[in-house]
């Protein structure tokens, strides 16, 4: 469960380089670091070329392939805020009660980020099924 806080901000400005909050190369880039080229391909259902090919520029990440990758790199930075890499990389692929037994890596594939880090969240407070 994320805890609650009372932004303080009452205007807002319209941002001076909103290319730097929309840009998911830098998330793909760190995905590729944390694991490899080929992993992060395998996470985001695509051919390791595809990867390369977005991180160099020479082909433009689609509007459906931006979201994927926001989704799964917050999925990947938030197993590796509950779980030690041992135990994020095992729990990615194997069976969680919290998702009826599914795994989370499927899950992300098939309904998105929410119920992956539903699961996450009732795991870090403490939660069993």
């Amino acid at each position: 469960m994320t805890a609650t806080w009372a932004p303080t901000i009452e205007h807002l400005q319209p941002a001076k380089r909103p290319d730097a909050l929309t840009e998911v190369r830098p998330l793909l880039e760190r995905m590729v670091t944390a694991y490899s080229p080929a992993t992060a391909a395998g996470i985001l259902g695509v051919d390791k070329s595809a990867v390369s090919h977005w991180l160099s520029g020479k082909r433009t990440i689609s509007s459906p392939m931006r979201a994927r990758i926001i989704e799964a790199h917050d999925i990947l930075s938030r197993v590796h805020q509950v779980f030690n890499p041992t135990l994020a990389a095992r729990w990615l692929v194997g069976h969680e009660p919290f998702l009826g037994g599914a795994r989370p890596i499927d899950v992300l594939g098939l309904r998105g980020a929410t119920p992956v880090i539903d699961a996450l969240d009732a795991i870090a407070c403490g939660g069993y099924v």
